[in-house]
């Protein structure tokens, strides 16, 4: 059935509506259970906004400390790992995210830890209240509108918090390049607290294992609200729907070794969305939820946008940003030199192959659509907040970069997921077929010819790095395939090694700097149910 409800789309109204939500959150915070659930039935905006809200404007604008614009909701999340991984180079010490590039911000004492930790659980807190009346059983459409919603913000904010506070699910996978760790089934181990809409006090840290059974069933259940609603897809990309909850179950049944129910989410996706597949669409600059891939996204205006703190300020190399003036974001040079001549991506990133010019005997590598040379070589020019057809125009001038959306889901993701799983299940045909159908519209002459198992999951998964550069999903690949972080000359060779010098490291998968961060340590002191034996 087609839901007749109008549906929310908080992020883009999140500011306009926070005085008025916070306000009506205030008189409804007296009333007895009773007298919410019989308000929510004749006026469930008044119960159920301020929280709604929160967890969407979470999500873009999330700060808990401070720390020179480093954090904004998740997609600071999405460039912060970006930078614990190899792809993503820093060509001098700067004092905004060196840490996290170096490795070295994983302690309890830590802003990134606290930030984190607080920023999910928050989104958690938000989504608990709204499941304390929109409870399951009901058969009103607009509490299960805002039930699926809720459990998913919830749902994903578990399965964030197990990116960061425990090792993955499983590490590694037997028939890889990389292997299986020494240490391999984390399932057991503790944690982060699961708390609920039917919890009370502090709680416990739970196993990774009840954690993940948690977030599963919350996700389970958001989609199959969503599609029983009508409302698998929205028609605009800012609202958490069946695909945003389909692409969440996929990643977490990725890292849980469910092939197959990672491959029926993924198809859910792949059903409902096209890839980019054009050069205007591949180069725009990942700045338009308009884009026929978006799966999610927030609509960023003047009202919401913030400015400095954002992330087209850290990615948009023409901006008037930190990334437009000196903390350049900068491609690893073996990943952008492995990229056909072809491949519409090279052109995210400026070198000799994509925009060198020859004058007078020399070689200039160009900053993209401008007159001005990169100030680095392999400089990324993927993310412009202002859009590619606006630098085009201006010859450069980044003027609107703080306006450009937020994009936190793309759907080339489900066509990566499915043809991994395939390929882990020994699918090699089937897996081949869906990676050549989203790499035509990328290189058109890409095909693959099949050796081995373990080297096409490479392929696949050097192709997504390259399709994903920048947005997160490194860091979420190489923690459940075991890969580690390898930046030393002895593996590149110095000539082809273009991280910063103090950056050149090795790190495995379980070293704690790289992929376990401590609970924050007002956690510790504060939860009556945890004491320091309990610390990562």
């Amino acid at each position: 059935m087609k839901m007749n409800i109008k549906l929310l789309s908080a992020c883009a109204v999140a500011i306009s509506l926070a005085g008025a939500c916070i306000e009506e959150a205030d008189i409804t915070a007296t009333l007895s259970e009773t007298k919410r659930e019989e308000l929510a039935k004749t006026n469930p905006d008044k119960i159920f906004n301020a929280s709604l809200t929160g967890m969407y404007q979470d999500m873009q604008q999330y700060v808990k400390t401070d720390l020179s614009h480093n954090y904004f909701g998740q997609k600071s999340f999405d460039y912060l790992t970006s930078l614990m991984g190899n792809d993503m180079v820093m060509t001098n010490r700067y004092a905004m995210s060196i840490y996290h590039y170096i490795l070295d911000y994983w302690g309890e004492n830590y802003t990134p830890t606290a930030n984190r930790w607080s920023e999910y659980y928050n989104t958690i807190t938000n989504a608990n209240k709204i499941l304390k009346t929109a409870t399951k059983g009901s058969e009103d459409e607009t509490l299960l509108y805002y039930r699926a919603v809720a459990l998913g913000f919830r749902g994903y904010a578990y399965l964030q918090l197990t990116y960061l506070y425990q090792y993955p699910y499983y590490m590694g996978v037997e028939g890889t390049k990389w292997g299986k760790s020494e240490v391999y089934d984390y399932s057991k181990k503790p944690c982060v607290p699961i708390i609920t809409e039917e919890t009370e006090g502090d709680q416990p840290l739970s196993s990774l294992d009840a954690v993940y059974n948690r977030l599963l069933e919350d996700l389970e259940e958001s989609y199959s609200i969503f599609k029983a609603l009508g409302c698998e897809k929205t028609d605009v990309a800012t609202d958490f729907d069946g695909c945003v909850a389909a692409t969440y179950l996929a990643r977490a049944y990725m890292v849980k070794h469910d092939w197959d129910k990672a491959i029926k989410y993924a198809q859910v996706v792949i059903d409902n969305f096209d890839c980019l597949d054009t050069e205007d669409q591949i180069l725009q600059g990942f700045s338009d939820i308009t884009l026929k891939d978006v799966v999610f996204g927030c609509d960023i205006t003047a009202d919401n946008s913030t400015i400095y703190a954002s992330w087209f300020s850290q990615m948009d190399s023409y901006s008037k940003g930190y990334a437009g003036i000196g903390v350049y974001r900068v491609a690893f040079e073996p990943l952008v030199d492995r990229i056909a001549d072809d491949d519409i991506r090279l052109k995210w990133f400026c070198c000799e192959r994509s925009t060198g010019v020859e004058s007078e005997g020399n070689t200039y590598i160009l900053l993209r659509d401008t007159k001005y040379v990169a100030p680095a070589e392999y400089l990324s020019v993927k993310f412009i907040g202002a859009g590619r057809s606006a630098i085009v125009n201006s010859g450069g001038d980044g003027t609107g970069w703080e306006l450009g959306d937020y994009i936190y889901l793309r759907s080339e993701e489900a066509w990566f997921v499915k043809a991994e799983a395939l390929a882990h299940k020994g699918e090699s045909g089937e897996a081949i077929k869906v990676l050549e159908d989203v790499m035509k519209t990328r290189q058109p002459s890409y095909s693959y010819t099949f050796t081995d198992k373990a080297s096409l999951i490479e392929e696949i998964n050097f192709q997504k790095r390259v399709e994903f550069w920048g947005e997160g999903i490194e860091y979420l690949d190489n923690r459940r395939l075991n890969i580690p972080v390898d930046r030393t000359d002895e593996t590149w060779g110095k000539d082809n090694n273009n991280h910063f010098s103090g950056a050149k490291k090795i790190y495995a998968a379980q070293d704690d700097r790289c992929f376990l961060y401590q609970i924050p340590i007002s956690e510790i002191e504060n939860n009556t149910k945890l004491t320091d034996a309990d610390q990562n």
